[in-house]
């Protein structure tokens, strides 16, 4: 039966591989944590429920900030593949503009 600190070293364990994008080892620290809750035994101690929810919290946030990075980078890869492709332009209100593709473009000529 784990205690509450194997529960938090967990949790700090999982914030550490997320902010340092090592998804392997996020990927193995998950089941272990899943594990180690169900059989964390009911608790009135309204500390450790804090401690616990705080950590739970953070690790959220830093989930969700995790995967706007990742979301960011595969957007800004989509960018690089496309500017590489050929040209790009913008309409009068920053929008970028699809005119079709650069093979219906190069058959005109």
């Amino acid at each position: 039966m784990p205690d509450e600190n194997a529960v938090e070293s967990l949790m700090d364990q999982m914030h550490a591989a997320l902010i340092s994008a090592d998804f392997i080892k996020l990927a193995e620290i998950s089941p272990a944590l899943e594990a180690a809750l169900e059989d964390l035994p009911q608790s009135n101690d309204q500390t450790l429920i804090a401690r616990l929810n705080k950590k739970a919290t953070r690790n959220a946030a830093t989930a969700q900030a995790a995967a706007r990075g990742v979301r960011a980078a595969i957007r800004r890869l989509a960018d690089v593949r496309q500017n590489a492709a050929g040209l790009v332009t913008y309409t009068e209100k920053g929008k970028r503009a699809d005119y079709g593709s650069q093979g219906e473009l190069s058959q005109r000529f």
